[in-house]
């Protein structure tokens, strides 16, 4: 999977339904820009956290086709993918699970 990530341009989310997305962080890891429908989880889990993404309702219109294009853009590019990753890192690293799970698996003892 790392050559796909590293060889990709950009990921694509255009399913109207997806699990939690661990290919979502994936793409955030390897800094690569994500264009995702905004399905249900994502609205409700990932999208709150603030990630620069170039969403879309349904269908791909010419305004996200533009915005993908722009987005692409060496500056735009770097600046959100490196926001991206200290967003990852922020909300869904090892050490945030660490620090989530400890407790519960401590309140078993």
């Amino acid at each position: 999977m790392d050559d796909i990530y590293q060889n990709a341009d950009l990921v694509t989310y255009p399913s109207g339904y997806e699990g939690f997305g661990n290919a979502f962080l994936e793409a955030i890891y390897f800094k690569k820009p994500i264009v995702v429908n905004r399905y249900s989880i994502f609205v409700e889990d990932i999208e709150p956290c603030g990630f620069e993404v170039i969403p879309f309702e349904s269908y791909v219109t010419q305004e996200v086709v533009d915005r993908i294009r722009l987005f692409l853009e060496p500056e735009n590019l770097s600046r959100a993918a490196d926001r991206n990753y200290e967003l990852g890192k922020r909300y869904f690293s090892y050490e945030v699970l660490e620090k989530k799970l400890l407790p519960l698996i401590e309140s078993f003892r």
